[in-house]
C-alpha cells in the first residue's frame, strides 16, 4: 500500500509538472491557458472510468470503466450524478479503453487496450437500437519482431463520416510515438495501415471530434491538444493549441460543443475548459 501510494504521489507531481515546451517547439503548437473548472466527481461503482462521449441530451455523458470492468455503460452528468446504465450484451471487457458515438445513435466501445502488445483480439463494439456487431482489427505494420518496440496499443478515437479514427499510445522511453489509423465502422475483420504519425512527449489516452468537425482533441497524462482538420481530411498538419491540465491520471475527453470540452481523470473527477 505504501509503494502504490508514493508511485501515486510521484505519478501526479509528474503531471502536475509537465509542459507543452516539447509540443510547441517540436508539433509546433501555440501554448495555451483557459481557466479548467472542476465540475464533479464520478460516484466509487466508477472507479477507473477511461473513456467519455455523449449522451442523449447536452450535459449527460456516457462513461465505463477500465480492464475487467463490466460490460455496460454509465449515464453520468456533469456533476457525476449517474442516471442510467446501458448493458453491452454479447461483449467482454478485455481493456475496454474510449468511447465514439456517430450520428446515427450507434455507440462504438473501443475493447483495444493492449499495454503489452500482445493482443490478437482487438474489437470495437458497436452498440446499436437493435443489438451489438463487432469490428475485428490488427495492426498491418506490426510483426513478432516488434514484441519489445511497445508503440501498438491504443486508448483513443472518434467517429467520422463512416470511420473510425484511432490514435496509438506508446510505451517507450523518451519521445512518444502516436499513430493514427482508420477503420470503416461497419462490423468484419480489418488489417489497416497507419494513416498518419507524430511524436508527442506524452502518452495520449483519449480522443474526441468537434461536432462541427472543424477540430479535434487528444488528451495526455497532463496535456490537451486540439488539432485543425481542414478539407475533411484527420491528421497532424494542423496543430493549433497545446494546454497544460495536469489532474493526474487525464484518461477521458469529450467535446460538450464546439468550444467547450469535458474530461475526466481515473481519480474519478470531471472537469470542464473552455478553448
Amino acid at each position: 500500500m505504501i509503494i502504490y501510494k508514493l508511485y501515486l504521489f510521484l505519478f501526479a507531481l509528474k503531471t502536475a509538472t509537465c509542459s507543452c515546451n516539447y509540443e510547441v517547439k517540436n508539433a509546433f503548437f501555440v501554448k495555451s491557458k483557459p481557466k479548467i473548472e472542476k465540475t464533479g466527481k464520478f460516484p466509487v461503482c466508477i472507479g477507473e472510468n477511461s473513456g467519455l462521449s455523449k449522451a442523449w441530451q447536452d450535459g449527460y455523458y456516457w462513461t465505463h470503466n477500465d480492464s475487467g470492468g463490466s460490460p455496460e455503460l454509465y449515464m453520468v452528468n456533469a456533476e457525476g450524478l449517474m442516471f442510467d446504465t446501458l448493458d453491452v450484451p454479447n461483449s467482454v471487457n478485455i481493456d475496454w479503453e474510449d468511447l465514439a458515438k456517430d450520428t446515427k445513435g450507434n455507440i462504438y466501445i473501443g475493447d483495444f487496450g493492449n499495454n503489452s502488445n500482445r493482443r490478437n483480439d482487438l474489437t470495437i463494439y458497436k452498440r446499436g437500437y437493435y443489438g451489438v456487431e463487432q469490428i475485428k482489427f490488427r495492426y498491418a505494420d506490426q510483426t513478432p519482431a516488434d514484441s519489445l518496440n511497445r508503440v501498438f496499443d491504443c486508448e483513443a478515437f472518434f467517429w467520422k463520416n463512416d470511420s473510425l479514427y484511432l490514435f496509438t499510445k506508446s510505451w517507450n522511453k523518451g519521445k512518444k510515438l502516436t499513430k493514427l489509423y482508420v477503420l470503416p465502422d461497419k462490423p468484419g475483420e480489418y488489417s489497416v495501415m497507419p494513416k498518419d504519425q507524430v511524436y508527442f512527449k506524452a502518452q495520449v489516452t483519449g480522443a474526441d471530434i468537434s461536432p462541427d468537425g472543424t477540430k479535434y482533441a487528444l488528451i495526455t497524462y497532463g496535456k490537451l491538444m486540439i488539432y485543425g482538420i481542414e478539407n475533411g481530411q484527420v491528421n497532424f498538419k494542423k496543430p493549433l493549441k497545446c494546454v497544460k491540465i495536469g489532474k493526474n491520471q487525464t484518461e477521458a475527453v469529450v467535446f460538450e460543443n464546439n468550444s467547450k470540452i469535458v474530461f475526466t481523470n481515473e481519480q474519478r473527477k470531471i472537469y470542464s475548459i473552455e478553448i
